[in-house]
C-alpha cells in the first residue's frame, strides 16, 4: 500500500477550511504534484458526488473521500493532515483531522477497492493514527507513513 504514497503527496494544511475547500484544495495538490490528474475538475465534481451518497469520514478523526474518475489516469492516494479539524458527518461524529485522498480510472476498480482496504486497516490501528494525526509538519508526516511501512 505504501507504494502510492510519496513525498510529493502528503501535505499539512494549515488554516481553517470547509470540508469542500480542503477537497479542492487536495485535488488541486495531486494536479500540481503528478501527471495523473487529467481533469482536475471532473474529479472535484466525481469526490462530491461521491460524498453526496454518504460520509467518507470512517471515523476515529479519519476520512478516505474517493472516486473513480474519467480525470484520473491512474491509482493516486493524497494524505494530509489539517492545522484545524473539519466537519465530514463522520459515521462517529468526531471531527476530522487525516483525510487520504483517493482516485482511480474507471478501469482499475480492483486495484482502487484493495487499496482502499488497505487504508481501512491501517487507520483501525490507533497507534497508526495518532503518528499520523500528531505530525506538525509535512516532514513529520513522511516519517510517520515511513515508520508504519516498516512495522
Amino acid at each position: 500500500m505504501i507504494n502510492y504514497f510519496n513525498g510529493k503527496l502528503i501535505t499539512y494544511i494549515e488554516g481553517k477550511h470547509t470540508k469542500e475547500e480542503i477537497l479542492e484544495i487536495l485535488v488541486a495538490f495531486m494536479e500540481k504534484n503528478t501527471d495523473l490528474i487529467e481533469n482536475k475538475d471532473e474529479f472535484y465534481k466525481q469526490i462530491l458526488e461521491r460524498e453526496a451518497v454518504g460520509s467518507t469520514g470512517i471515523g476515529m478523526g479519519v476520512a478516505v473521500p474517493h472516486a473513480r474518475s474519467t480525470g484520473v489516469k491512474d491509482v493516486i492516494v493524497a494524505l494530509a493532515v489539517l492545522e484545524y479539524p473539519v466537519d465530514f458527518n463522520s459515521i462517529d461524529g468526531e471531527l476530522i483531522k487525516t483525510i487520504a485522498l483517493v482516485g482511480a480510472p474507471k478501469d482499475k476498480s480492483k486495484e482502487y477497492l484493495g487499496l482502499l482496504s488497505s487504508l481501512s486497516k491501517i487507520f483501525r490501528v490507533k497507534k497508526n493514527r495518532d503518528a499520523i494525526k500528531t505530525a506538525r509538519d509535512q516532514k513529520e508526516l513522511v516519517e510517520a507513513i515511513m515508520e508504519i511501512e516498516a512495522q
